[in-house]
């Protein structure tokens, strides 16, 4: 029930408020494609295929929305007590909705030094993970609580934003299921291209709002706190303009990062995973906005 207050806030926002350039290219060329509890409305940007509702959810009651409104399911935002993180810590997270030894295997096999960054890593489950495999990787996350819980808990290096990583470029950089939280995309992809060495690999998780192929039974995952709905095209638009190279979408992490899902249909699919990788340079893209600050078969490559 936490997530009730921003749910009745966003709500009313919709009867007074509009969103009709896309929070992705700033296109105005958006349509309505869905409405969902009559008053949101859903657009599709005509650019880049990016879905976002209309308005965009501005948490006006608490300005730590994620500290103090924001809560999902398991492990994901929930901080454990002392003696559950004892024990997480002893099984490494085996018996856990976090367990992620089998991605971590998957995500490893594409670089051999992986120098990883994060981005969304809540209180550091993940990283925790990966450097007892793996080695050092470093996560952006913009709760507060969170973020001092993974320092201070798991001793692992988690960030506020792009700019505290100065100029550290990492051979693989991971988000999964954090993009659809974002308010504005308009700096992620430049940030993320500037920060991934050569030939390096990017790896995307997020929902699969397959509207076309779903309908309405695609609505319940886009809303105020998922203000943005991702589909296979959206990426095939829109990476190549910064100089990202999509390489496959994967329906599992037990297919990726060798058998991409291109048989499976896109209504089977609840998750979308993107592999790509830094390839040329930026198209079109101005080095003020790649420097502004931000907030937020086989696989061919």
């Amino acid at each position: 029930m936490i997530n009730f207050l921003p749910r009745c806030e966003f709500l009313l926002q919709c009867m007074f408020r509009q969103q009709r350039r896309c929070p992705h290219c700033g296109s105005g060329n958006c349509s309505v494609v869905a409405r969902k509890h009559i008053v949101t409305r859903i657009r599709e940007c005509a650019e880049c295929k990016l879905y976002f509702t209309d308005p965009i959810y501005r948490p006006l009651l608490s300005s730590k929305f994620y500290d103090v409104l924001y809560n999902a399911e398991g492990l994901t935002t929930r901080l454990p007590g002392e003696n559950e993180l004892r024990d997480l810590i002893a099984t490494d997270f085996a018996h856990s909705d976090k367990y992620f030894r089998a991605r971590i295997d998957a995500i490893r096999s594409l670089s051999p030094s992986s120098r990883l960054l994060e981005i969304g890593s809540s209180w550091g489950y993940f990283l925790h993970q990966w450097n007892r495999r793996q080695g050092h990787a470093v996560g952006i996350e913009i709760s507060d609580c969170r973020r001092s819980f993974g320092v201070n808990k798991l001793k692992v290096e988690i960030v506020k934003d792009f700019e505290s990583l100065g100029k550290t470029r990492f051979d693989v950089i991971y988000t999964a299921h954090s993009l659809e939280h974002f308010t504005d995309l308009s700096t992620i992809f430049p940030a993320i291209y500037e920060h991934l060495g050569s030939n390096a690999a990017l790896v995307i998780e997020v929902p699969n709002f397959a509207l076309k192929e779903k309908g309405a039974g695609t609505l319940s995952i886009i809303g105020a706190v998922h203000p943005l709905g991702f589909s296979r095209d959206f990426f095939e638009a829109a990476l190549p303009k910064y100089g990202l190279r999509v390489c496959g979408f994967f329906d599992s992490w037990d297919s990726f990062p060798h058998r991409p899902s291109r048989a499976t249909p896109n209504s089977m699919l609840d998750s979308i995973i993107c592999l790509a990788r830094r390839s040329g340079g930026l198209q079109g893209i101005t080095a003020s906005v790649v420097n502004r600050p931000t907030s937020g078969g086989i696989a061919t490559c």
